[in-house]
């Protein structure tokens, strides 16, 4: 009787831990707040939260797993894991991803300059030669990341590009306005060091699913069923109203 108790307390937890593994993993970006990133020790984030509403949305479990977005998304394009965010379409993208055909968010990505020095760019002709800090990983649309004429310095955050600007090792730092702001709430001694004098990107932010995860293709599907619930709803609209307030009241501050 003993034996036979064992037995099967073996095989339940034989099943729920097959169960477990079976809840497909999506990689978060976790040092791209106020989009998504690790505070306190917890992943938070308004694109966090819009992924968790879409697939609470179409009834779909999944695990949400902090990485830095190059190593996000190399497990992703390996199949380790089954999605990554935020991701910035563009042909080379969409060739080794599949990407959510509804949007997370829109951002605008922004040439710095240190505010003393600043001039408003024509256009990118004007950075022929230039240094411009970029992080490791990041697309910046199709025009810069297909411009050869500037020395591209990689830097592994956002932070250390503006650190750079900051000692002149770099003449700009090309970085989204959302996060560059959150980063200047962060540190407030680089509040009033730096200004834009570019639009390079109006960028659409999207969920890259991987082409060789078994559960991939189906949780595309299920992902942009609820990405349109939740715009249908209005728990979208929600989600951009609390972090929009959250930003201007942390601004006014």
């Amino acid at each position: 009787m003993l034996r036979r108790s064992l037995y099967l307390l073996l095989s339940l937890l034989l099943v729920t831990a097959t169960q477990a593994a079976e809840v497909p993993q999506i990689g978060a970006e976790d040092d791209w707040y106020p989009y998504s990133g690790v505070r306190e020790g917890r992943l938070g984030g308004m694109a966090v939260d819009i992924v968790r509403a879409a697939f609470t949305a179409s009834n779909t479990p999944v695990e949400l797993i902090t990485y830095p977005y190059s190593r996000c998304m190399h497990l992703t394009q390996k199949g380790v894991l089954a999605g990554c965010f935020n991701t910035t379409p563009t042909p080379e993208t969409r060739r080794i991803y599949r990407l959510s055909t509804e949007p997370l968010f829109t951002d605008d990505i922004l040439i710095w300059s240190r505010r003393e020095k600043a001039v408003p760019l024509k256009g990118l002709g004007d950075l022929q030669d230039k240094r411009v800090a970029v992080t490791i990983g990041y697309e910046y649309g199709p025009a810069f990341d297909g411009y050869s004429g500037l020395v591209r310095v990689a830097v592994r955050q956002d932070l250390f590009g503006f650190r750079m600007l900051e000692r002149g090792r770099v003449d700009h730092v090309i970085a989204f306005r959302g996060t560059s702001e959150q980063l200047f709430r962060d540190q407030p001694e680089l509040a009033n060091l730096f200004t834009p004098v570019y639009l390079a990107h109006r960028a659409e932010l999207h969920l890259s699913f991987s082409r060789r995860h078994p559960q991939a293709e189906q949780l595309l599907t299920r992902f942009d069923e609820g990405m349109r619930e939740i715009r249908r709803n209005g728990r979208y609209d929600e989600i951009i109203r609390l972090w929009r307030h959250a930003d201007s009241a942390a601004a006014n501050h």
